[in-house]
């Protein structure tokens, strides 16, 4: 469920992202630029961190009509806010949704 402020937010700055009949487009490639230069990317590469979010897009294709539609643009919404767009943020935030 989206909350007020969220859809409040959503509106004014213009973040709201129609889903579609399947997941969106991200560009992995400017999602995993800065892998390892981070504490939160020790040890990992870039090529590693592409082959999670094509990994994570793939199975998001596979599943993106079992979602309930409420619940996808929540997520999709709520991945393309802080940085770039992570399907394996969409992918955790959609498998942790209440159904």
């Amino acid at each position: 469920m989206i909350s007020a402020a969220l859809l409040s937010l959503s509106l004014s700055t213009g973040l709201f992202v129609p889903v579609s009949d399947g997941p969106p487009r991200f560009d992995v490639v400017n999602t995993c630029r800065d892998v390892g230069r981070s504490s939160m990317g020790v040890g990992r590469t870039a090529q590693a961190c592409q082959d999670d979010e094509n990994q994570a897009r793939a199975t998001l294709v596979q599943r993106w009509s079992a979602y309930p539609a409420q619940n996808r643009n929540t997520c999709v919404e709520s991945a393309q806010l802080g940085g770039p767009p992570s399907y394996v943020q969409v992918l955790t935030c959609l498998e942790m949704a209440p159904r």
